[in-house]
C-alpha cells in the first residue's frame, strides 16, 4: 500500500481564542458548581496537602481514602487548567516570540486568572478558597503549555 502525505489541519487564531473562552467559561462554571462541596473552607498554607501526605506516609501505611482526599485537589486543579494553558500558549505563540516568553506569559496569565477565580470564590456564600489552588492551577497551565509547544514537533498521522 502506498504511503499518503500527512494531512495538516489548520486551526485559526480566532477559533483558538473561542476555545480559550469556552475553557474559561467551563472553569468558571465548574468552580461555581463545586463551591461549597470541598472538605475545607480556607487553606492559607501553601503545599499543605503535600506536607500532610509526607507526614502520614512517614507514620506508616495509609488508608486509600486519605491518599485520595489529599491528592485529589491537586490532580483536579492541574487537570482543570491544562486545556486553558494549552489554548493560551497556542494563542500567544508566534514565530517571532521566544518560547520562554510565551511560557512566561502563559504562566503569569494563568496565575492572574486563577487568583481572580479565588477572589471571586471568597465572596461566594459557600466559599472554598485555597492558595494551593492557584499554585496547582499554574502547574496545570504549564503542563498544557508544554503540550501546546510539543504540538509543533509531533505530527500524528492516521492511516
Amino acid at each position: 500500500m502506498a504511503r499518503k502525505d500527512a494531512r495538516i489541519v489548520t486551526i485559526h487564531r480566532g477559533t483558538t481564542f473561542l476555545l480559550l473562552l469556552l475553557t474559561t467559561a467551563a472553569i468558571l462554571g465548574l468552580t461555581l458548581y463545586a463551591s461549597g462541596k470541598a472538605y475545607t473552607k480556607v487553606d492559607p498554607e501553601p503545599f499543605r496537602e503535600i506536607r500532610v501526605l509526607t507526614q502520614k506516609l512517614s507514620e506508616g501505611p495509609m488508608r486509600t481514602e486519605t491518599i485520595v482526599a489529599l491528592t485529589m485537589p491537586i490532580v483536579l486543579n492541574i487537570l482543570l487548567f491544562m486545556p486553558w494553558g494549552f489554548f493560551m500558549f497556542l494563542l500567544l505563540d508566534r514565530p517571532t516570540r521566544p518560547s520562554f516568553q510565551t511560557y512566561l506569559w502563559t504562566l503569569l496569565l494563568a496565575m492572574a486568572f486563577s487568583s481572580l477565580v479565588e477572589a471571586w470564590q471568597y465572596f461566594l456564600p459557600t466559599r472554598v478558597t485555597d492558595v494551593n489552588d492557584i499554585i496547582w492551577n499554574g502547574a496545570g497551565a504549564m503542563v498544557g503549555a508544554i503540550y501546546g509547544h510539543l504540538r509543533r514537533r509531533v505530527r500524528v498521522v492516521f492511516e
